[in-house]
């Protein structure tokens, strides 16, 4: 067999309630395709023996979530993730782990949804299995859509890294042929398909001076990201907001960005601002750094550094008097029509 298409062996057992697993797997072979590989970086695995490490994993790092079991979930989530996760916490001020297992909503039950199939990635490395069912996200009603779960292998062992959920009712063609197991769509669509690289863990960050939150709505276009040299974020075709690992801090700081227009796409008004968020009941955000284009712009990336000083922070105060100060623009502001 292709060692470069053999999965990592990996050692999982159930340790009481919380199930951490130590029982070893047989290798995730590939099977034989209906169809020639669209992209040669992905294949499937065998499918029966994917579906059972994928929902062995989940399930236990559904109950260390329910239990609030840090130690449980420690042996089954990846590296990178614990180390994003705890990054989020402290650069907001928090305490890791006890904020994180905090009032956590109750993860998705696998039951509920159907098994579609997986793909694997990075010579074997990576892992990306696919559900669909129905599902209610806050007060809006049930719709249906894909799950996906994704999973890496770390020094032998298999973890989960994250999941992720698509809605599908703007999708009937992909929704038809996820219910139909056509296992090509998930090569085809960027949302099921498993890491290309392994993910690398970031490093641990200090708690922050200031907080801070990066704000990107950039439709057609991707951007890569870092903030005073730590903070790491990737953009594609989306409006997100991020915690800033590290945080800001007053005096000078730094952002470095690329940005790359996908021509195929339709790419109008852009806008990237940094702001210090509250920290005092009453206050609001303030934006120290932003870049902001129309649709007739061309967008270029750029190094910039940008001061926070105390005039900023003052004004978070709704009681602030005087000028508002502006944030530094990495291109100059068109006058309002």
């Amino acid at each position: 067999m292709n060692s470069k298409i053999l999965f990592c062996l990996t050692g999982l057992s159930l340790l009481g309630a919380a199930a951490a697993f130590a029982q070893p797997r047989p290798a995730l072979a590939p099977t034989p395709a209906a169809a020639p590989v669209v992209n040669p970086t992905y294949t499937l695995p065998d499918q029966k023996v994917a579906k059972e490490l994928a929902e062995d994993l989940y399930n236990t790092w559904r109950v260390s979530m329910q239990r609030g079991n840090e130690s449980a979930w420690r042996k089954v989530t990846s590296t990178s993730r614990q180390t994003r996760i705890r990054n989020t916490i402290i650069s907001q001020k928090g305490q890791f782990p006890r904020d994180f297992f905090r009032n956590q909503p109750d993860p998705p039950a696998l039951e509920k949804f159907a098994y579609v199939g997986a793909l694997a990635g990075a010579d074997g490395s990576t892992l990306a299995v696919t559900y669909v069912g129905n599902l209610q996200l806050g007060n809006g009603p049930a719709e249906e859509n894909a799950y996906v779960l994704q999973f890496i292998c770390e020094k032998g062992n298999w973890t989960f890294d994250q999941a992720n959920f698509f809605n599908l009712s703007k999708l009937p063609e992909v929704k038809k042929r996820l219910h139909a197991k056509d296992l090509t769509v998930l090569r085809e669509q960027d949302g099921f398909r498993p890491y290309d690289i392994m993910p690398a863990a970031p490093a641990a960050c200090k708690t922050p001076e200031l907080i801070g939150k990066v704000f990107v709505d950039a439709p057609g276009r991707d951007i890569e990201m870092r903030i005073n040299g730590i903070s790491a974020h990737s953009f594609s075709d989306e409006r997100r907001a991020d915690v800033i690992s590290g945080g800001l801090k007053r005096g000078q700081n730094t952002i470095t960005y690329t940005i790359r227009t996908d021509k195929g796409k339709a790419h109008p008004a852009m806008a990237i601002g940094l702001f210090v968020m509250p920290e005092t009941q009453g206050n609001h955000p303030v934006c120290v750094f932003d870049h902001i284009l129309d649709e007739t712009d061309t967008a270029q990336g750029g190094s910039f550094t940008f001061t926070i000083d105390n005039k900023l922070i003052g004004s978070m105060n709704p009681n602030f008097r005087g000028e508002a100060p502006q944030p530094f623009h990495a291109v100059p502001l068109k006058p309002k029509k």
